[in-house]
């Protein structure tokens, strides 16, 4: 964990998310849970709608350009590793997510709607939202004393604010999310069997 906390992965993170159609709309939600049916549970899904399905095959329904965005409404949970776990939307969902963060647990959130806002902040939630930090999109690379990401940006771009394009700033956030869970994306992560369920989008 120590090597990773400072490591850099083998391939552009928002190059991947896009090679899978994820060009336009993401949402990801990294909880340090390794119980999917407690995170399924806590974010009040139905269980009548669920189906298995890898990242891999569920990202191309989830990017089919001829479903518009405010008619997908599905996410995909599964495991990102033994400690972590992960839910992946277009457009992320309609419930409360302070409570995965509760007692000594982690959340970290990434988004992005090119159409409409384009990148979003980083959110860090801990212990159901008592510990909180973001950065946000156009990072000019400061960060609060004492900041939980301080330790995991060694290395990285600290200023981002003439950038024409958000997509850097993107990379750096999952390179910041892949050093703090202790598991970059790649290939592999696509093929992991996980849930898809029925959702309404936000």
């Amino acid at each position: 964990m120590a090597d990773i906390e400072q490591g850099m992965p083998q391939q552009d993170q928002h190059e991947l998310l896009a090679a899978h159609g994820f060009t336009d709309a993401f949402w990801g939600l990294w909880i340090e849970r390794n119980d999917v049916d407690e995170i399924a549970e806590l974010l009040q899904l139905d269980f009548r709608t669920r189906r298995d399905a890898t990242l891999r095959e569920e990202a191309s329904a989830m990017a089919d350009p001829s479903v518009p965005l405010d008619e997908k409404n599905s996410l995909w949970l599964g495991r990102h590793n033994s400690d972590w776990s992960v839910v992946v939307s277009p457009v992320g969902v309609r419930a409360a997510l302070l409570p995965l963060s509760a007692g000594d647990r982690k959340t970290l959130e990434i988004s992005w709607l090119q159409d409409v806002d384009g990148l979003y902040p980083l959110y860090f939630h801990a212990k159901g939202g008592e510990v909180s930090e973001e950065i946000e999109p156009f990072w000019d690379g400061h960060l609060p004393e004492s900041s939980v990401f301080e330790r995991y940006v060694q290395g990285l771009v600290r200023d981002y604010g003439d950038d024409e394009s958000d997509v850097p700033l993107a990379n750096a956030f999952l390179v910041i999310v892949g050093r703090m869970t202790g598991r970059f994306i790649d290939e592999e992560w696509f093929q992991t069997l996980g849930r898809v369920y029925d959702h309404p989008s936000i």
